[in-house]
């Protein structure tokens, strides 16, 4: 068996693991999970408060998970504080950063114990990017067997990412006739090599190596999942894929969309093609670009019609060999009327995937389902990390997904209406 084969039966046991790990919160017959909170009044947050993101590294952001690891660390400070947890309401606020000033103190004590070195105040602050920025107090404590292991992996990696390119960056356009659909319409482009750019051929393995250990540190991964990332060497890896839908009463739509990437590639990333669809809309899609983590995007418009864009993102500086930088834009023009749903197509290796949804005034969500489909066609359920609640009038829904691969995609449906569905 092939290494590359080997690591994506890997991959995929990861992700069997974390959604084992998840348990039905209502009747299955019901299709949804468990409840969710947002930031009252403001929409989707539009940054990641630290301690979501904490959680998420630690793959402890159920709130099952993190009931768990909450009383191992309440245990080690006084038993007392055993099942002292928050609500899961209480949790959804933590983590949406819903919340004003910080936790009851017993609270903060746990949660300090549950992330060394942090403060309770640190772990609630807002993040301006969720790129990775390596303190130069780790970069030199990787070991160099470790740099020798990872450096041995990305070489069998190479041979087998030289030998199916063509596999590995899907060009097809994936269409939906839906309200709404969002494509990859093909890989990545890179810069030519100048010499200056990345790796030389020769310090390409060894370089990579060395920011895959970097990077697990500064993320707290564990081993297993930086085997994964060095096994797709060659590659333009997401870390986080975050799409968030903010839908109007009368059914208009903000869409954003922020990508952390990780350039695994031996040339630098500087453009990115995507594709948005709506049934309705009022002409030409709006597209903006979001500027941050150090990285300007530009909107490169390729094909526009009155329902459907193809464009670009023109990224600078560019994204270099073995770094991580956040690539985002705003669309707005989009209207959900009849068919309530959105299908998300995946077109990289995507470690971490958040869909977001907040709709207006809708007061009653009837139905909510979710469905995973891969590239040989088939598919399965996604619903067991479903989670919605209310907020006054409005239906508030996230769907996360983990280790998803090119030429799958996530659907999410909804309805809304005066039925009561219970």
């Amino acid at each position: 068996m092939s290494h590359r084969v080997s690591a994506k039966i890997a991959f995929e046991e990861s992700r069997a693991r974390s959604v084992s790990s998840r348990s039905r919160l209502l009747p299955s017959s019901w299709g949804w999970g468990s409840a969710v909170q947002v930031n009252e009044g403001h929409g989707m947050t539009a940054q990641p408060v630290r301690i979501k993101l904490l959680l998420e590294q630690q793959h402890w952001q159920t709130y099952r998970t993190f009931r768990k690891e909450y009383d191992k660390a309440a245990k080690g400070i006084d038993p007392e504080l055993i099942g002292s947890a928050p609500s899961r309401a209480q949790f959804y606020r933590w983590v949406t950063g819903d919340i004003k000033g910080l936790p009851f103190p017993d609270h903060c004590r746990v949660l300090e114990r549950m992330f060394p070195g942090m403060t309770a105040a640190e772990l609630f602050e807002t993040v301006i990017s969720q790129a990775v920025v390596v303190p130069e107090s780790i970069e030199s404590d990787a070991t160099d067997a470790e740099i020798a292991l990872l450096t041995k992996m990305i070489d069998e990696g190479l041979e087998e990412h030289n030998s199916d390119v063509v596999g590995r960056h899907p060009a097809v356009t994936l269409h939906a006739r839906s309200d709404g659909t969002t494509v990859d319409t093909a890989a990545p482009s890179i810069a030519p090599s100048n010499g200056q750019s990345g790796e030389s051929s020769e310090d390409f393995p060894q370089g990579i190596a060395r920011r895959l250990a970097e990077l697990k540190r500064a993320m707290r991964l564990p081993d297993h999942e930086i085997h994964l990332l060095a096994a797709l060497a060659g590659d333009i890896v997401e870390l986080e894929m975050n799409v968030d839908i903010d839908i109007a009463d009368d059914g208009w739509a903000r869409l954003t969309y922020r990508h952390h990437l990780l350039n695994l590639g031996e040339k630098p990333l500087t453009r990115i093609p995507r594709e948005l669809w709506f049934e309705h809309t009022r002409g030409r899609l709006t597209l903006t670009p979001i500027n941050e983590d150090g990285h300007r995007a530009a909107i490169e418009r390729v094909h526009d019609t009155p329902s459907m864009s193809k464009f670009a993102c023109r990224v600078s500086p560019p994204i270099r060999t073995g770094e991580t930088g956040v690539v985002g834009y705003v669309c707005e023009g989009g209207r959900f009327v009849y068919d309530h749903y959105w299908r998300q197509s995946i077109a990289r290796h995507t470690r971490h995937f958040t869909l977001r949804l907040r709709h207006r005034g809708a007061e009653q969500l009837v139905v909510c389902t979710a469905v995973e489909e891969h590239a040989d066609g088939s598919e399965n359920s996604a619903t067991d990390e479903l989670m919605w609640d209310y907020e006054e009038d409005d239906v508030v829904i996230t769907l996360t997904r983990d280790h998803l691969h090119p030429g799958q995609a996530v659907t999410l449906r909804w309805d809304v209406g005066d039925e009561d569905p219970r």
